[in-house]
């Protein structure tokens, strides 16, 4: 049996684990989530070069937070909106979406159910609702975590950008960055991914529309 490793596939079978009735499926649900966040931080940290290996292969989130924090110096989402300057068409949109401070916390407080308990809470205990609700939370934290293509925001270096993305099949670059194409770059910095676009494909080209 295949048993992905990347944040999208521990998200996955998280959800799959919350549609089940058996209470042990919380349980399994929580420790998909808690590897997913891991796996989130550390696709974002492995791109970069200025990211130490060891900062790279670690598990523990206050750590992996705090590597992200230096490595990237922001916990807001970044929109990289490329348009055609003579048009003013959007040609493309990429989203960095980080692990946000507070997925980090709640992912730590996993931490509190994934031990055996002390005492037995029976079916009515409101623990029960009060752990599936801390899941339900973080599915919709994840879901926005993993929806980005760029895999840190893009940074200046000297006079060029560095940018990060993993793309969908069959968007080309090449047709939008090619040579003498006018193009201009608007970069916003949100502090939360706007509503409106949650549901909406992270990366739309002209392409898309053909």
């Amino acid at each position: 049996m295949n048993y992905g490793i990347s944040a999208h596939d521990y998200l996955n079978r998280a959800e799959n684990c919350l549609q089940q009735n058996g209470p042990q499926h919380l349980f399994y649900a929580a420790f998909e989530l808690r590897c997913a966040v891991e796996a989130r931080m550390r696709e974002y940290l492995e791109t970069w070069d200025h990211v130490s290996k060891k900062q790279k292969e670690g598990w523990n989130i206050d750590k992996l937070g705090s590597a992200t924090e230096r490595a990237f110096k922001t916990d807001r989402v970044m929109r990289w909106r490329v348009k055609d300057e003579h048009t003013g068409e959007t040609i493309l949109v990429l989203y960095y979406t980080p692990v946000t401070k507070k997925l980090q916390s709640n992912a730590m407080r996993l931490g509190n159910y994934l031990h055996a308990p002390k005492k037995y809470h029976s079916e009515t205990d409101r623990w029960w609702s009060e752990f599936r609700n801390l899941l339900e939370e973080m599915v919709h934290q994840l879901q926005i975590a993993t929806m980005g293509t760029l895999l840190g925001p893009a940074m200046k270096k000297g006079d060029r950008i560095q940018m990060a993305t993993h793309l969908p099949p069959g968007t080309n670059i090449n047709q939008i960055y090619k040579e003498g194409a006018a193009i201009k770059v608007q970069v916003e910095h949100l502090d939360e991914m706007p509503e409106t676009l949650e549901r909406e494909a992270v990366v739309w080209t002209r392409s898309d529309r053909n």
